[in-house]
């Protein structure tokens, strides 16, 4: 069959969207599939990417929020602390006959205190430990000390190490809720007068003076163990006077067990504290793999001086956005695999149709075309008043080159006529072999005039051209009509075959005459 008639097959069986939306041209077609994969190659890995990001995000950014809220309870607690010790002490005066445990005196140290490995028989739970010599009334004190192992010792669940403390501002000294040995700890330097004392002290520093119930120190390295800790404090009150605070030293190192994050994702994380106050910033974490911006940030305020920040390495994407690069890739081999099979199906359901409305010796179109396809596109065409013409074709004596040279001679005759009907035929023509050595020919847009002079030419390029060796000829006779409103494609082929087999009977009728002549 000639491209011309396959094009109108396909066009009858091809989409509304394939017709108008997809490219015929190989190398533009091609550009574009390439252009739609990388599109949603693309769109697959950005939305992805964007999932991983937000999901990382909520997750340290629920790690930093679990942090505070220990250490916001921690502080709750501190002031519920405070506010019980300043009432008892407020309301019970120490006893006037003794203390209620020794005060030891160490000169070597010039220091005073108990339960620091030295004098083992004290039952209380914490260490007291002040410089110089204890006074009687710092001895009556102690009688309020198990007030403060009972406060303590409350067992609660929390992922911070912490230690708390009281200290007391009007006698110089501290009650701590660990027992220290002398070697851990000792106040040889003066602690009471050191600036680090005086600085955070809630009674004279007026950044704290206003503070209620609670407020946070920045960031500082301990007395005792050396270590960058955050205090919270809570003062105690006696008469209406700051007398002391209650604290909890919380060590900024013990923040990073409160992480919950896993191994391979803490290694792109930076975790910090950082202070407003006096632009003090101390890590938490440093990851391995964090030498390299961009970063993510995120933050939660504690209060409005102090922060704990996490900066979140782009770098962890990275492997992430490979996976999702892969993973896309698959996807789209998969989609491409999936799509060059279906089009494998519908070429392969495409060419099984090609062949039952194609004749196989010419390649026109056979006579099941007349039942499937044309009456809609005769339809199509007279709905929007065109003129459809049909040329009816038989071939002459086309019985006696079958008799004469075989049906080999005969075939070749058929072929002749098809080739001839292909060549001359416009695009837009659908040429049909109806059975034996008849054929059809249906022309869209095309008065009658045109179909006449259309089989006129047809007519005379098979007559003088030679098919086979025997230089035999052969002829045909046609038959043409216009195709009226309303009249089916039968009755139309019927009309054109009424006309077709007339003339052939006006042509044996002249031969008659003149062979006689």
């Amino acid at each position: 069959m000639n491209n011309n008639n396959h094009s109108i097959l396909e066009e009858q069986q091809t989409s509304w969207f394939t017709k108008h939306f997809v490219v015929s041209h190989y190398l533009l077609n091609r550009v574009i599939v390439l252009s739609i994969n990388v599109l949603l190659l693309t769109f697959l890995v950005v939305m992805n990417t964007q999932q991983e990001i937000s999901a990382a995000k909520e997750y340290v950014q629920g790690n930093l929020n679990q942090i505070k809220k220990s250490i916001i309870s921690l502080a709750y607690r501190n002031e519920r602390y405070a506010r019980t010790f300043s009432k008892q002490i407020t309301t019970l005066q120490a006893p006037q006959t003794s203390a209620l445990v020794d005060v030891h005196y160490y000169p070597e140290l010039n220091e005073f205190g108990f339960n620091r490995n030295v004098y083992p028989s004290n039952l209380l739970n914490g260490s007291l430990i002040g410089a110089g010599k204890p006074t009687d009334e710092i001895e009556k004190e102690t009688n309020f000390f198990p007030l403060l192992d009972d406060l303590w010792s409350q067992q609660h669940q929390n992922s911070i190490k912490y230690n708390y403390y009281y200290i007391s501002h009007t006698s110089k000294y501290f009650y701590l809720s660990t027992k220290y040995s002398v070697s851990d700890f000792n106040t040889r330097k003066h602690f009471f007068s050191t600036s680090l004392y005086n600085h955070y002290r809630s009674d004279t520093n007026e950044q704290y003076q206003n503070k209620e119930g609670f407020y946070f120190t920045a960031p500082y390295t301990d007395y005792i163990t050396h270590e960058k800790v955050i205090t919270l404090k809570s003062p105690v009150h006696k008469a209406q006077q700051v007398i002391g605070d209650i604290g909890v030293d919380i060590p900024i190192a013990s923040l990073r067990s409160a992480i919950t994050l896993p191994r391979n994702f803490k290694a792109y994380l930076t975790l910090f504290f950082n202070n407003k106050a006096e632009d003090s910033q101390i890590n938490i974490l440093q990851g391995s793999k964090t030498a390299f911006g961009p970063y993510l940030t995120m933050k939660v305020d504690i209060d409005e001086q102090n922060a704990i920040c996490a900066h979140l390495s782009i770098l962890f994407f990275l492997s992430s956005v490979i996976q999702n690069i892969i993973i896309g890739l698959v996807i789209i081999f998969l989609l491409n695999y999936m799509y060059s099979l279906l089009k494998k199906y519908q070429f392969q359901k495409n060419h099984f149709q090609l062949e039952a409305f194609t004749d196989s010796l010419t390649g026109l179109f056979n006579r099941r075309i007349m039942e499937k396809i044309l009456p809609r596109l005769v339809t199509e065409y007279q709905d929007k008043k065109t003129p459809v013409s049909i040329i009816a074709i038989d071939a002459n004596d086309f019985k006696i080159i079958n008799d004469t040279y075989g049906h080999e001679t005969g075939d070749k005759a058929l072929i002749h006529i098809a080739n001839s009907i292909s060549h001359l035929s416009r695009k837009s023509d659908i040429g049909l072999r109806l059975g034996g050595d008849e054929f059809c020919i249906v022309l869209p847009d095309c008065p009658l005039d045109k179909a006449m002079r259309m089989a006129n030419r047809l007519s005379i390029a098979i007559n003088q051209s030679r098919f086979c060796e025997h230089n035999v000829q052969t002829s045909i006779t046609a038959g043409c009509i216009e195709v009226t409103k309303n009249e089916s494609l039968n009755d139309a082929l019927k009309r054109a075959d009424h006309i077709l087999y007339q003339n052939k009977k006006n042509k044996k009728i002249t031969e008659q005459f003149k062979k006689y002549q």
